[in-house]
């Protein structure tokens, strides 16, 4: 078999996978059959059994993404994007470079549009198949830049089709927002979490838009422009959600809990989830990434645990003179808006699913801020969970628009308080923001973007409220702040070495820290965890300091990492494609 027949047999792969139900169960067998006739498209239930093999393709594992962030540290060994330890992919259809989804996608679309005679089922139809297009397409965009735009499915006599060059991305972007608008027109006005409607192509719009907008706006090197035209689609689409009354920001009053409620509860709330994944069996494996000594790898940064405002709206940092190095594990919790105690391991924390206090566990990561948001009862430890994964939720859109209203320049106490102050609210901040917007030194000297206290602040929240859901890494790309994913990332504070040290402040001693070249003292102190660093353990001080979970020297992040590689054998297979610049000298 010759390597272009081999091209074209991947290319043209199809199947239509009876693989499950999407309103509630994406684990079921649908009973009925598919066959590929023309009748298919004209019976309503065999469409809908089409289209509910789309949902098999949201990716329930990116709620997982911000471990490629600055909000999260690795136990030994960060992720490439972290260390630029790359290994270029070489296969055919490796490394995110697969096209099997966009197949399936476009020969709905084309037998739709030739054999469904009912014109509402029609276009209930493709504007499902056109959401997950655009989708589909907004992640080749994100990590390829420019790709192949096809609309319809190959044949193997599309050789010019087959082996063209890659479109720029500004038609590509172009065609994706025409699916988007394509699916707000014609989708369902109910609301449901498991299906696709109306609100949910809204939402996507709003992120989709807000990213292309931010990246062609901040990333002055790729030159493209129409930045403030998706970042004002992305505001508009956004605006018109929020105006529909449909969604609110979940609460029972309990400002203390509510917001970790939200992640435990095995069928998310559905006023303010907007797009969740379900299944009646254990699907996703989350816990444990926490939790297990043997997967327990990641923790949340120093970075990120300054970032939250107190209780009593003011900022951490300006509460502390700017001194916030060297304050305890335990002052950094004291009077911290609730969205903190809720995401990691506080002092009196007591896990789901136990009644005995506890504090981080060094084994499972080692920055000393335990995560806590979404993991389970310790049954979960070394396996999986059923409940709900939620992908989009309101809070995420109310964040959109105020990000886009300020970079427009339009952010007024209006929008504020229908966005952000209503998720601080929640959190039991007491002050709102109020405008003009003030941002402190501390947001001022960690990005470079922009010195506008509106944008800052609203970002500030941004990462705030959707920590730990999989978006700080493209909010990072998109706003070009790569120089954070090389920074050195801290954990607590930790008076020094060879001391036995009282976490959560409850008289009893809980950490005693060692060097990794000293041993631990034979008279232990039972209850407490005598933690080795690794060799590329440190503190951040020498002696003292914060905990710094990966000491390597990194390399200074260049342009070229946005973007990732296309396989070698993909440029071998197709002479009209080029390397993304950067990559091809690695």
């Amino acid at each position: 078999m010759t390597p272009k027949t081999m091209k074209k047999l991947g290319i043209l792969f199809f199947g239509i996978l009876i693989l499950s139900s999407c309103e509630s169960q994406f684990d079921q067998f649908p009973e009925t059959q598919v066959a590929e006739s023309p009748s298919l498209f004209k019976n309503a239930a065999s469409l809908k059994t089409f289209t509910d093999g789309f949902y098999n393709n949201l990716d329930h594992n990116s709620i997982k993404d911000d471990k490629y962030s600055d909000n999260m540290e690795h136990i030994t060994t960060p992720p490439a994007m972290r260390s630029s330890n790359y290994t270029l992919p070489t296969a055919l259809g490796s490394g995110g470079w697969s096209w099997g989804e966009l197949r399936n996608l476009n020969y709905f679309i084309q037998n739709v549009n030739e054999h469904t005679e009912d014109t509402q089922l029609k276009q209930q139809n493709l504007a499902i198949a056109k959401f997950f297009r655009a989708w589909f397409y907004f992640k080749k965009v994100r990590t390829f830049g420019d790709v192949p735009w096809y609309s319809r499915p190959l044949t193997t006599t599309d050789e010019e089709e087959l082996y063209k060059p890659r479109d720029p991305r500004v038609v590509v972007m172009d065609s994706v927002m025409q699916d988007l608008d394509y699916a707000v027109t014609y989708l369902g006005e109910s609301t449901s979490k498991n299906k696709i409607t109306r609100w949910t192509a809204l939402a996507l719009q709003s992120r989709i838009a807000l990213f292309e907008g931010t990246y062609r706006l901040y990333h002055k090197e790729a030159q493209l422009a129409d930045a403030e035209k998706f970042i004002t689609k992305a505001r508009d689409a956004a605006k018109e959600l929020m105006d529909s009354k449909k969604y609110s920001i979940f609460t029972t009053g309990n400002k203390a809990t509510d917001y970790a409620a939200m992640f435990q509860e095995a069928e998310a709330p559905t006023s303010e989830v907007i797009l969740a994944r379900s299944s009646t069996q254990n699907f996703i494996y989350y816990t444990p990434e926490f939790t297990s000594t043997s997967n327990g790898n990641y923790g949340a940064t120093f970075s990120l645990i300054s970032d939250y405002p107190m209780l009593s709206g003011s900022s951490y940092y300006q509460d502390n003179g700017g001194d916030i190095e060297d304050k305890t594990y335990f002052h950094e919790f004291q009077n911290r808006d609730y969205r903190l105690s809720q995401s990691v391991v506080f002092p009196g924390y007591i896990r789901i699913g136990t009644t005995e206090k506890a504090v981080n566990d060094f084994a499972e990561n080692r920055t000393g801020y335990q995560v806590t948001k979404r993991v389970g009862p310790p049954i979960e430890d070394q396996g999986s969970d059923s409940r709900d994964v939620i992908l989009i939720r309101y809070a995420e859109v109310l964040l959109n628009y105020a990000e886009a209203q300020a970079i427009l320049g339009n952010l007024t106490q209006v929008d504020l308080d229908a966005t952000v102050n209503v998720l601080r609210d929640r959190a039991g901040v007491k002050q709102k923001l109020t405008f003009p917007l003030q941002t402190d030194q501390l947001q001022l000297s960690r990005y470079k973007r922009t010195t506008d206290p509106a944008v800052l602040e609203v970002c500030r929240e941004r990462r705030i409220e959707l920590a730990f859901e999989g978006l700080r890494r493209d909010d990072l790309i998109r706003w070009n702040e790569g120089h954070l994913f090389r920074t050195e990332y801290h954990g607590i504070y930790i008076p020094g070495f060879n001391k036995l040290i009282d976490l959560d402040h409850d008289g009893s001693p809980d950490l005693y820290v060692i060097k990794s070249t000293e041993n631990a003292p034979t008279d232990r102190v039972s209850g407490v965890q005598y933690f080795k660093l690794s060799p590329v353990n440190a503190l951040s001080n020498g002696e003292s300091g914060r905990l710094v979970p990966y000491k390597n020297t990194k390399l200074p992040f260049q342009p070229w990492e946005y973007i990732n590689p296309i396989p070698l054998e993909e440029l071998t297979l197709n002479q009209n494609l080029t390397q993304n610049p950067g990559w091809e000298n690695l």
